[in-house]
C-alpha cells in the first residue's frame, strides 16, 4: 500500500508543471476580460469588510479600527474554507473532457483547484496587509514568521474538502445546490466575524467557541497578524487533527469512487 501511494504521489509530481499550466489558466480565465483583474481579488474583501464592519460596530459597540482587520481575517480564511467545499464541487465535473481523453489521476484536478484556491487566499492578504500598515505594523512582522506555517495546514484541509466535494458532487448532483446553505449556517456559528466576548455570555456556545475546529484555524492568522503572538499549541493541535480527519475522510471517498467517477460524468 505504501509503495502504491508513494507511485501514485510520484505520478502528480512528474505532472507539476502540466498542474501549474491549470492553475494560471483558471486563474486567467477567472479575471478575463476584467479591467482591475486580480486586483478583485483584495479589493473585494476589503469592501466586503468595511460594510460589515460599519455595520456590526455600531450594533455591537465595537471599535470599529480593531474590528474591522479581525471581520477581514475571518473573510479571507473563510473563502479558503467555503470556496474548497463550495466550488470545489465543479472539480472534476468540469474537467470531465480532460478526464475523458487523458488517463490522469483525479486528484490532480481537485489538486488544482485547491492550489487556485491557495494562490487567491495569498493574493487577498494584501488587503489585510494594508489595513495593518495603518494599525498594527508590527502583526506583519509577527504573521511574517507564521504564514508559511498556517498555509501549511490550510493546503491539505484544502485539498481533501475539494476532493471530498468533487466527488460528492459528481455522485449527486443536488450537492453543488445542498452545501452553500450548510456553509451559511456554519458561517454564522463560528467566529468568523462574531469576537469571543460575544460567545461568553452563553456557557454552551462559548465551549463551542473554544473547541470549534474553525475558530482554531482562524487562529493561525489571527494570532499573529492581529495580536501579536504566536497561535497556541492548542489551535495547531486541533487544526492538524481536523485536517488528518478531513484527509482520511477525502481519501476513503477517493479510494471508493475512483473507479465509478467516470460513470457520473
Amino acid at each position: 500500500m505504501t509503495e502504491r501511494i508513494k507511485a501514485y504521489f510520484g505520478k502528480l509530481y512528474e505532472m507539476r508543471f502540466f498542474i501549474w499550466h491549470l492553475v494560471k489558466l483558471d486563474l486567467r480565465n477567472k479575471f478575463r476580460r476584467s479591467k482591475l483583474g486580480m486586483m478583485w481579488t483584495f479589493i473585494s474583501p476589503l469592501c466586503l469588510t468595511m460594510i460589515m464592519a460599519v455595520v456590526f460596530a455600531t450594533v455591537f459597540k465595537q471599535d470599529i479600527a480593531t474590528y474591522a482587520p479581525y471581520i477581514l481575517s475571518g473573510i479571507l480564511v473563510w473563502d479558503i474554507l467555503g470556496s474548497s467545499f463550495q466550488a470545489g464541487s465543479y472539480a472534476i465535473i468540469s474537467n470531465q473532457f480532460y478526464i475523458r481523453q487523458c488517463n490522469h489521476p483525479y486528484s490532480l484536478y481537485t489538486l488544482k483547484s485547491s492550489l487556485v484556491y491557495l494562490v487567491t487566499f495569498l493574493i487577498a492578504m494584501v488587503s489585510l496587509l494594508l489595513w495593518l500598515v495603518f494599525v498594527n505594523p508590527i502583526g506583519i512582522l509577527y504573521g511574517a514568521l507564521f504564514l508559511i506555517p498556517a498555509l501549511i495546514i490550510y493546503f491539505p484541509i484544502s485539498w481533501a474538502g475539494t476532493t471530498i466535494a468533487a466527488y460528492t458532487a459528481a455522485k449527486y448532483r443536488d450537492y453543488p445546490m445542498m452545501i452553500p446553505l450548510i456553509m451559511q449556517a456554519l458561517w454564522y456559528v463560528s467566529p468568523v466575524f462574531f469576537q469571543e466576548s460575544m460567545f461568553e455570555s452563553n456557557p454552551i456556545l462559548y465551549k463551542w467557541f473554544l473547541y470549534n475546529p474553525i475558530s482554531c484555524i482562524l487562529n493561525l492568522i489571527r494570532a499573529p497578524f492581529l495580536y501579536n503572538r504566536a497561535p497556541a499549541l492548542m489551535d495547531y493541535g486541533i487544526s492538524i487533527l481536523f485536517a488528518v480527519v478531513l484527509g482520511l475522510w477525502a481519501y476513503r471517498i477517493a479510494h471508493k469512487n475512483g473507479k465509478e467517477v467516470i460513470f457520473y460524468l
